[in-house]
């Protein structure tokens, strides 16, 4: 539930769901959290959430998995380790979100500007 409220308070995290000890959500650029409907922007950000949770994964500060609901390709975190500390759930966010912003600076095509 940390996890989950994290991630909600941060205006570039979408949280999708939460139950027991895994949340599912996605990075969501400020820029384009107002037009989520719009299929080029479904299409972009699966595609940058897949590149973001390879990131993740490689860069080795933190694990997520993945899972897809309703269709959309989501970041899946399932804490079930004692080691892990409130530091540990605080941290994630901040690093989704910084590996987030730098994959989409790289990689945001002209027609989603």
């Amino acid at each position: 539930r940390a996890l989950a409220r994290a991630v909600d308070e941060h205006p570039e995290l979408r949280l999708e769901t939460q139950s027991l000890s895994i949340a599912t959500f996605r990075f969501v650029p400020l820029e384009l959290a107002a037009r989520l409907d719009e299929p080029a922007v479904v299409e972009y950000l699966d595609t940058l959430n897949r590149r973001l949770l390879d990131a993740i994964q490689r860069g080795g500060e933190a694990f997520v998995s993945n899972a897809v609901v309703g269709g959309r390709y989501l970041l899946r975190a399932c804490i079930v380790n004692f080691h892990t500390s409130q530091a540990d759930v605080d941290a994630l966010p901040e690093i989704v979100v910084r590996v987030g912003r730098a994959l989409d600076a790289e990689s945001r095509t002209k027609e989603l500007s």
